[in-house]
């Protein structure tokens, strides 16, 4: 058994040295060991020998075969093992006396379960090995062995399980007779455990907390890259490049309203959510910016202003903002539909043209009889002074008037040529006020009259002829408009 336990620290000894190179390269669960049942057959390979005869097979009654693996990559893995075992059956079937028997081995295994062929963490996981080593009986002679074979790992419950292997080592250049040929099958069985913790890229993080395992990164983000070093995993990051808080997906925020400047229409004015990240200072449904009344609340249909009369048109476009009015009437109602919106219509109520400030003026036929009638006032001669045959005719014009109180008139004198000219245009002036204050005098309010005096410069006729002269002694009446 002394030998055995040489062969066991040399085999402990070898795990340890490629341990630098075996966690460098490791992939989850690194490390593996195993012990069981180790049973040599020289009998098999040569002549009548038979695997399927267990009288061929030499073991130990015990543990007897204790193996060592560590992952190199998820392909390859560096394997060493080391067993023991009662020979009492060599080549031919010859019997020897109990003999003691160790050997230990150096192999190179390539694992199916690579994550190519099978799953990394398939339950029946085989491999392939080949590698030397070296064995010894009891008569102390030390033999080089080269070999391979293959073997099985079968995980019952996570990282425990079962191991099956079998191996041909060769025992080259052996020319012993006494025992026969030393080379011999190796074959084992028993329970298997993988332990120890991996960092598959290298980033501080062990695999079994690593949320990226293959993609390096801090431990602030569970192993995973975060390119712009601000908490948040790129995976989950919505702006990887651009540094920003978890609770915005990894996204900046510039003006710290808590909306991602992705989705900020306005990223650099504190803003709600509502409003896609833009201000509103009066509440109003509609973005500052897009607000035509910022400090007014208003509607949307009115591009954030108000319209306190709800006719469609805002307050600071309408002219009359509490009445409901039309677009036409700068948002003015026209109550008695002439055509006058009732902010400038002076009768309200009553139908009138726009040229009257929308009230009722004289009808053609009553202005016709005011122009014939005004033909018809006479003054004594070169006088103010109304002749009394005069004064029917000015109270049918004084009638009509009072009719129509919103109306306005112009009374104009004028002259014919005949002396001095400023004279013509004095008396022309005295007559017409001669005439506006007989209307005042039928209490036609002064306001609504204007007199002017124009002298000789307005003629309709010819001066050169009486008739022509009589008809330019006269005095107009016109209706004033109020446009």
């Amino acid at each position: 058994m002394r030998y055995l336990s040489k062969s066991l620290l040399a085999a402990l000894f070898t795990v340890f040295l490629f341990n630098g190179l075996v966690e460098a390269q490791s992939t989850k669960r690194p490390w593996l060991i195993g012990a069981g049942l180790n049973i040599i057959d020289f009998n098999a390979p040569y002549n009548s020998g038979d695997l399927s005869k267990s009288a061929n097979w030499n073991l130990a009654p015990a543990i007897s075969k204790l193996t060592f693996a560590g992952s190199l990559n998820p392909s390859f893995a560096l394997g060493v093992q080391v067993g023991g075992a009662r020979i009492t059956t060599v080549a031919n079937g010859n019997q020897i006396g109990a003999r003691g028997f160790i050997d230990g081995d150096v192999d190179l295994r390539y694992k199916f379960d690579n994550g190519y062929i099978i799953k990394e963490d398939a339950a029946i996981a085989p491999y392939l090995f080949a590698g030397g080593g070296a064995n010894i009986m009891s008569d102390d002679t030390l033999r080089a062995n080269v070999g391979g074979g293959l073997g099985l790992n079968l995980w019952l419950w996570k990282d425990f399980g079962i191991y099956l292997q079998s191996a041909y080592r060769l025992v080259p250049g052996n020319e012993e007779r006494v025992t026969g040929n030393q080379s011999y099958f190796n074959h084992s069985a028993g329970l298997v455990l993988r332990f120890g913790e991996s960092d598959s890229d290298n980033d501080g993080v062990e695999d079994d907390d690593d949320a990226c395992p293959d993609l390096a990164g801090p431990t602030t983000t569970m192993g995973c890259p975060d390119r712009d070093n601000d908490g948040v995993a790129d995976k989950l990051d919505a702006c990887a490049d651009q540094a920003g808080p978890a609770a915005l997906n990894g996204c900046p925020d510039a003006d710290a309203d808590g909306i991602a400047d992705k989705d900020d229409t306005c990223p650099n004015e504190q803003g709600t959510k509502e409003m896609r990240g833009c201000p509103d200072r009066d509440s109003d449904g509609v973005t500052d910016k897009e607000d035509q009344c910022p400090d007014q609340k208003g509607v949307v249909q009115m591009s954030g202003c108000p319209d306190t009369d709800g006719d469609g048109i805002s307050d600071k476009t309408d002219a009359c903002p509490t009445q409901k009015g039309t677009t036409q009437y700068e948002g003015c109602p026209d109550s008695d539909n002439d055509g006058v919106p009732d902010n400038k219509d002076k009768c309200q109520g009553v139908p009138g043209p726009g040229s009257n400030a929308g009230c009722p003026v004289p009808k053609k036929e009553e202005i016709q009889k005011i122009n014939l009638s005004a033909k018809s006032i006479q003054f004594q001669t070169g006088k103010d002074v109304i002749t009394k045959q005069s004064f029917a005719v000015l109270d049918v014009i004084a009638e009509i008037m009072t009719q129509y109180p919103q109306t306005y008139w112009q009374i104009d004198g004028h002259t014919d040529n005949v002396g001095d000219s400023a004279k013509n245009h004095d008396l022309s002036h005295r007559r017409a006020d001669a005439v506006k204050k007989y209307f005042e005098n039928k209490a036609i309010d002064s306001d609504r009259l204007n007199s002017a005096g124009y002298g000789e410069a307005s003629p309709i006729a010819n001066n050169k002829t009486s008739a022509g002269r009589a008809q330019n002694r006269r005095v107009e009446i016109k209706l004033l408009t109020q446009e």
